[in-house]
């Protein structure tokens, strides 16, 4: 089976390719640029069908001289590359990359004469509203920001390519439910590194004052290990066309829950969340805490409910269930990340 994968050198990317690379029956065809990542993967996997393909998704055809490879027809598309950045500074970036870039995977994916394309999107193109089913959502959807936008307007590109496709839509992308290990810098791990730095400097005031985070304590976000997001990945080879999947966590824990856990690794326990009413009344120590996240406010003031049906469909032909993402290991999880 021959299987064409862009962003394969990322976190998740990385991961799926060793999962892939266990059926000795595929033959992977990887799209790179960063020669030190291709050599990372070619000494991880010595006795894996890898063949490597020089390519950047932000040119025509991904930069793939096709006279260059002697490149088979494709079974399967994989289109992972994106930029995960939600500044509106980025906007322009965020659309070449995203939307440019999955425009230009799907022409080579039709040059390759691809059965299968299956994109990786985010959960997030739900944008504003709290209900997620897994359908197209309309492209006048309110969003929170550009990065929402630009993959939201990608998925319309994928539904209209003229193959057979499928859409994956993971949300939070945290650790390895069995080892913690996470290679990111994105999402919870950005919040969690900013908490950190915070903390240092307060630190140095040896101050027993407490700081307000705004939020939603009641909210909800939807954390999903890599090694689950991998694990649906694997099986969207038997993904229906036309169809979407949520890579989502049904039970997911309340902010105030991964708070706690951060709270007590970072033993930081000044650290309270405030609801958004008490805006006004931040010290200059608070607005600088919040500054530091405030990307990441949409996530953390509101709980999105996900439908997945069709993920729950597609792990069941494999014998496989939904997540069950236990208290434990998102405390390992967490503490991985910050005991570092």
């Amino acid at each position: 089976m021959n299987i064409f994968l862009t962003g394969a050198t990322g976190f998740v990317g990385a991961q799926l390719i060793h999962r892939l690379a266990q059926d000795t029956e595929h033959h992977l065809y990887i799209l790179y640029r960063d020669e030190a990542k291709k050599n990372k993967l070619i000494a991880q996997l010595p006795d894996a069908s890898l063949h490597f393909v020089k390519g950047d998704i932000t040119e025509e055809h991904c930069g793939v001289d096709l006279t260059a490879y002697n490149l088979p027809e494709m079974d399967y598309f994989y289109h992972l590359a994106a930029l995960v950045k939600f500044d509106e500074e980025l906007r322009q970036q965020l659309f070449e990359i995203n939307l440019e870039g999955t425009r230009h995977a799907l022409a080579l994916a039709v040059s390759l004469h691809t059965k299968h394309f299956l994109y990786v999107s985010t959960a997030y193109t739900v944008g504003q509203h709290e209900y997620a089913k897994e359908e197209l959502h309309p492209l006048s959807r309110p969003v929170n920001n550009p990065y929402e936008e630009s993959k939201l307007q990608a998925e319309h590109a994928v539904m209209h390519a003229p193959m057979k496709k499928s859409i994956l839509r993971p949300a939070i992308i945290i650790g390895d439910s069995e080892t913690g290990e996470a290679d990111s810098k994105f999402t919870l791990y950005g919040f969690m590194k900013a908490l950190k730095i915070f903390r240092r400097k307060m630190s140095r005031q040896q101050s027993s004052q407490q700081y307000k985070l705004r939020g939603n304590d009641k909210g909800t976000s939807n954390l999903v290990p890599v090694d689950y997001v991998v694990k649906v990945l694997t099986e969207a080879i038997h993904a229906e066309d036309n169809k979407i999947y949520h890579i989502t966590n049904n039970q997911p824990p309340t902010n105030m829950e991964i708070l706690e856990i951060i709270k007590k690794h970072l033993d930081f326990d000044q650290l309270i969340v405030s609801p958004e009413s008490e805006k006004s009344h931040m010290t200059e120590e608070e607005q600088l805490l919040n500054s530091y996240i405030s990307v990441f406010d949409p996530y953390f003031k509101k709980s999105v409910v996900f439908e997945d049906h069709n993920t729950a469909q597609l792990l069941a032909k494999s014998g496989q269930s939904l997540l069950n993402l236990s208290p434990a290991q998102l405390d390992m999880i967490i503490r991985t990340y910050l005991l570092k």
